[in-house]
């Protein structure tokens, strides 16, 4: 009978934690930023992991250094508002999972299945992206055109305008030139399935 009691005890004073993105339908395509929330019903030590498409760990709460301890009733944002980075959604397209672990004792890890901890999690579902359209169109016509992508960190030569090529979603530094002309670079931002439309004037030498 006593540990039936001690039993009821502990599991009455277990904290409850709430985690959730800021899509509801909880969406998301490669490129797009990614925020994380969660509160508690009771002061607490939390830890938040993610475990990605492939089964990559990621850690995001709390940062090195810091011991995870939480207040009640206060609503935490991942990453915070005055955080010098960000998340960004990378990678194959998939599931994740988002792992809240939490102890009024200690600091949890992922694996800690100590009676005295709770678990929530939230999954959230990668998709493969709608291409961009990116239409390029120069005064003079003919001019050579490439695109730089920021993410991949690669150049390539698409050919001469006005031409439209297809792109994944991101950042693309685009670059004309032409011969006896003053090469132009424009940077764009492509939303998924963007149809987008670029014009450029060259002035000669």
């Amino acid at each position: 009978m006593l540990g039936i009691i001690l039993c009821t005890v502990l599991v009455s004073t277990l904290p409850n934690v709430d985690v959730w993105v800021d899509k509801e339908d909880a969406i998301y395509y490669p490129t797009e930023k990614l925020n994380v929330f969660f509160t508690v019903d009771k002061a607490c030590y939390v830890a938040i992991y993610t475990i990605e498409v492939g089964g990559g760990v990621s850690h995001l709460f709390p940062l090195e250094g810091e011991d995870g301890w939480v207040q009640a009733g206060m609503v935490y944002e991942l990453p915070p508002p005055d955080a010098d980075y960000e998340y960004v959604i990378y990678g194959e397209p998939g599931l994740e999972t988002i792992i809240a672990v939490a102890s009024q004792q200690r600091l949890p890890g992922l694996d800690d299945e100590a009676p005295d901890i709770v678990r929530t999690e939230v999954e959230i579902y990668v998709e493969e992206p709608e291409p961009a359209t990116l239409r390029i169109i120069s005064t003079p016509p003919k001019c050579r055109v490439y695109i730089y992508s920021v993410i991949d960190e690669e150049e390539e030569y698409v050919g001469m305008a006005p031409l439209t090529v297809g792109v994944e979603p991101g950042e693309y530094i685009v670059t004309v030139e032409r011969s006896g002309y003053r090469t132009l670079t424009r940077t764009v931002w492509l939303e998924v399935g963007e149809r987008r439309r670029v014009f450029v004037k060259l002035n000669p030498y």
